[in-house]
């Protein structure tokens, strides 16, 4: 694939056709990677049927902060449930500027709502972000300058990244069961569920002492002899 380094300053051009654009999906990926989908979903079938891919889409990894006026709101530092809850918040915001600052250029994004985001890469190299401009070219920073490629194999793997270990996770664990089984483990009290992404989201602990899986990831559809009813709980 081919890429093209183009001078910083014709970032705001590039960049135009997303002014306006909402933030039609929101999520978190892998570690404290997270992604905008913008402009109109399309759902993609190669994926799992949770993921959809907008328009155009933007990805920070690692270290990003989000602010309000003089206030910071959240950041890649807080704990999961923080930064879902924040990055919801910018569902259905619509992009009012992107801009680069300092001469490492890291990305600037204000939003509609009043929020900022900003990216703020704190290991060797240089800045963690991306952006998918549509479906056929993409930019990010490599060595200090502005590369744009003109396909999408190389933001496709950017976004497969955060599925990649959890998938091979999920292969490794598989779905067990020990016969007789009086139900899945979706449907018994015992059940817990772990934080992840992807395919761990149908995997949790077994908590059941009893049980021959207890202490052990299984899948929502595994299931043993010490199933019981939720509601007999």
């Amino acid at each position: 694939m081919a890429h093209q380094v183009r001078p910083l300053d014709s970032f705001v051009e590039l960049v135009q056709p997303l002014i306006g654009l909402p933030v039609a999906r929101p999520w978190k990926g892998y570690g404290s990677t997270i992604f905008l989908e913008l402009g109109e979903l399309q759902l993609l079938e190669s994926m799992r049927r949770h993921h959809q891919r907008g328009q155009a889409c933007i990805s920070v990894d690692w270290d990003w902060r989000v602010e309000s006026g003089a206030s910071i709101l959240y950041g890649s530092s807080c704990s999961r449930p923080d930064i879902n809850k924040g990055i919801a918040t910018l569902l259905d915001a619509k992009i009012e500027s992107l801009s680069l600052a300092g001469e490492v250029p890291e990305l600037v994004i204000h939003f509609s709502n009043g929020h900022c985001l900003r990216s703020m890469s704190m290991v060797k190299g240089g800045p963690e972000w991306t952006i998918r401009l549509d479906q056929n070219s993409w930019m990010s920073i490599k060595d200090g300058e502005l590369t744009v490629g003109d396909g999408t194999s190389d933001f496709t793997e950017l976004e497969s990244e955060p599925f990649a270990l959890e998938t091979r996770t999920a292969l490794r664990w598989g779905v067990s069961r020990a016969e007789p089984t009086g139900g899945q483990c979706r449907d018994c009290p015992w059940f817990v569920y772990i934080d992840g992404d992807a395919n761990l989201l149908d995997y949790g602990v077994c908590v059941e002492s009893a049980s021959p899986f207890d202490g052990r990831a299984v899948n929502v559809k595994s299931g043993c002899s010490a199933f019981k009813p939720a509601d007999n709980n």
